[in-house]
C-alpha cells in the first residue's frame, strides 16, 4: 500500500480512492449489492425464522462485505455498513410483518 496523493493509495498496482463514497459507485454496482443484502437477509430469515438482529446484523454485513471485496468493487466498510445497515433494518421491518402475518 502506497500513498499516491491526498486521497489515494496504490494497493496491489491498483489506484484506490480513501474518501470514496456510496454515491460514488455506479447504479449498477449499488443494485447489485442491494440484492446480495436482500439474499442474505432472506436466507437468514428462512433459515432462523427471526430478523436480523445486532451480533446477526453484523455477520450479515461481514458476508456482504465479503463478497463486495470478492466482487472487485472497493468502499470502505464504514460507507458500506452505513448505506446497507439502514437497507438491512428496512428489510427487518418487513421481515417482522411478514412473520407476523403467518402467526
Amino acid at each position: 500500500m502506497k500513498k499516491v496523493g491526498k486521497n489515494h493509495i496504490k494497493v496491489d498496482g491498483r489506484l484506490l480512492q480513501t474518501n470514496k463514497r456510496w454515491s460514488h459507485l455506479k447504479q449498477k454496482q449499488r443494485e447489485w449489492i442491494y440484492e446480495v443484502v436482500r439474499l442474505e437477509h432472506q436466507k437468514f430469515v428462512e433459515e432462523n425464522n427471526r430478523v436480523s438482529r445486532k451480533v446477526a446484523k453484523k455477520r450479515l454485513l461481514e458476508n456482504v462485505e465479503d463478497k463486495v471485496d470478492e466482487r472487485g468493487i472497493w468502499l470502505p466498510s464504514y460507507e458500506l455498513r452505513k448505506s446497507v445497515g439502514k437497507y438491512i433494518d428496512r428489510l427487518n421491518r418487513k421481515a417482522e410483518i411478514a412473520l407476523l402475518k403467518e402467526d
